[in-house]
């Protein structure tokens, strides 16, 4: 019995897991009428990269080098 009981808590658990994440998926989307972020942009030197850098010092920066292979 004891058995049973933890298989469908588990089940529960999971279950709703899913169910939050299926529904908490509107949660991060901006609402309508609200400004967006800064733009992402994209660097064809390094040179624009380092002047971009020093531009916002004090800022909090996030770099992001992506790669296709």
């Amino acid at each position: 019995m004891k058995g049973k009981q933890s298989v469908i808590s588990q089940v529960a658990v999971i279950v709703s897991i899913v169910l939050s994440l299926i529904g908490g998926g509107a949660c991060g989307r901006p609402a309508r009428g609200t400004e967006q972020g800064p733009a992402m942009t994209d660097l064809s030197n390094l040179d624009q990269f380092k002047q971009s850098f020093e531009r916002d010092r004090g800022k909090v920066r996030l770099v992001s080098l992506l790669s296709p292979v």
